[in-house]
Parts: structure tokens; C-alpha cells; sequence
């Protein structure tokens, strides 16, 4: 009886296999390499979209911030001022023109978000996506962008503040003198008519001189906090030129 041996037959398959098993290996493994190519030239490409467009919205907050330090500096600190020694003395007789114009000035709000450009700062966390930015410059953003939110707390009370004025001056003012001192446009105008206090009740006086004073108070201190803003803004934007080599341009 013959017997027939196929050593050679199942050595060779055995080659085939692993050569296949090395082919897919291989094959996979480039894939995962090509994967992982297209995705960090990807985040690199969104990294630099990001840092370009967060410099473009730090260079505007710097542009801005300081129409809102303006506001504050005439509305709020001059007109606290103003009005402090002009309530001191004040009658139903004299006029009253400045009392009335800086009053409506001061309980009026300049929010520090209508200042601010946030698009990037909302899209990159909305999307998860500040890990793709430099460690430092992605926390020194985080930074910023709390002490603008810490201001915008700060003048959430500061407008109480204001409502509380709004409500103590109600008995020293001519509500029809009131009307005068805003366009239709509901800008604050300087009225060229004579304007007369309704009352001069010492209460009352001293009720609005209380608010006035928390609000110059508080309104330093959110000045000082945007001074720090716009401080921190331009530093941020030192920080992105050093690292990414580039000047803001589009």
C-alpha cells in the first residue's frame, strides 16, 4: 500500500498565510498611520483658523473696551460727581438741567458683552476643540475670558444698583422734565428749556445720594477691571504672535 507525505504542500501554505497575515498587518496599520496623518494636518489646520480668529477678536476687544471706559468715566464717575454737589444745594426754583442730563445718563447699562467679541471663544468651546491650541496661550485665553465674566457679574449688581437710583429720584423729578431730556432716538439729549426739580425732600435727596455714591463705587471698580481687560487682551495676543509667528494677519 502506498502512503503519500505533503510536508511541502502545508509548509508553503503556511508562508501563504503569513504573508497575508503580514499583508493586512501592514495594510491596516498604514491606514491607521494615514488616519492619524489626515487628522493632525486637519487640527493644525483648525488650530491655526482658531488662534488667527482669536487674535482678530482680541485686537477688537482692545479697539472697543475703551468706549466703554469713556462711558463709564462720563456717565457714571462724572455724572456721580456732578450730581452729588448739584443735589447739595439743590432747589425747586434754579434750574435743573444737569441734574435731570446726568441722572438719565447714570442708570443707564453699558454691558461689557456688547464690547466684547466671544464668536471663537463660543464656537472652540462649544465644539470641544481648545485642547488643539497651545497649553499656555488656551489657559492664559481662559483667564481672560473669566475676568469678562467676573465684570459682567459685577455689573449685574451694578444695575440694580441702577434700578434702585431710578426708583429713590422718582420723587425729586418732573416726570414731564424727565421726557425732555431724551430724543426720539432715546439718545440723552442736554434739553435748551428750562428744567425745575419737582421736590427737594431731604429724604429723597439723601436716598439718591446713597445710590449714587454705590454706584461711583462700584463703577471704579469696573473701570479698573477693564483697564485690566484690555491689558490682558493685548498680552494674549504677545503670547499667539511669539508662538505662531504672525502678526494678525488674514
Amino acid at each position: 500500500m502506498e502512503v503519500h507525505h505533503h510536508p511541502h504542500v502545508e509548509k508553503k501554505r503556511f508562508k501563504e498565510y503569513f504573508l497575508e497575515f503580514l499583508m493586512i498587518f501592514f495594510a491596516v496599520t498604514l491606514g491607521f498611520f494615514a488616519e492619524g496623518l489626515r487628522e493632525h494636518f486637519v487640527d493644525k489646520k483648525h488650530e491655526n483658523e482658531y488662534i488667527h480668529s482669536f487674535y482678530k477678536d482680541l485686537s477688537t476687544d482692545q479697539w472697543q473696551l475703551p468706549v466703554l471706559i469713556d462711558a463709564i468715566n462720563r456717565q457714571q464717575l462724572l455724572g456721580a460727581d456732578s450730581v452729588m454737589l448739584l443735589l447739595e444745594n439743590a432747589n425747586t426754583t434754579s434750574r435743573a438741567n444737569s441734574i435731570y442730563f446726568f441722572l438719565r445718563g447714570m442708570i443707564r447699562q453699558q454691558a461689557i458683552k456688547a464690547f466684547i467679541s466671544d464668536r471663537t471663544v463660543s464656537q472652540v468651546e462649544n465644539s470641544g476643540q481648545m485642547r488643539l491650541i497651545d497649553r499656555q496661550i488656551s489657559d492664559s485665553l481662559t483667564d481672560y475670558y473669566k475676568l469678562i465674566y467676573y465684570v459682567t457679574d459685577l455689573q449685574e449688581s451694578l444695575h440694580k444698583m441702577k434700578e434702585n437710583l431710578a426708583q429713590n429720584m422718582r420723587p425729586i423729578l418732573s416726570g414731564l422734565d424727565y421726557a425732555k431730556v431724551i430724543d426720539s432716538h432715546d439718545m440723552i439729549v442736554y434739553p435748551k428749556e428750562d428744567l425745575h426739580l419737582l421736590s427737594t425732600d431731604r429724604t429723597a435727596i439723601n436716598n439718591c445720594l446713597m445710590s449714587i455714591s454705590e454706584i461711583k463705587g462700584l463703577s471704579t471698580t469696573i473701570k479698573e477691571l477693564v483697564a485690566l481687560v484690555i491689558a490682558e487682551a493685548a498680552n494674549v495676543n504677545k503670547l499667539i504672535s511669539a508662538k505662531y509667528g504672525f502678526k494678525g494677519e488674514n
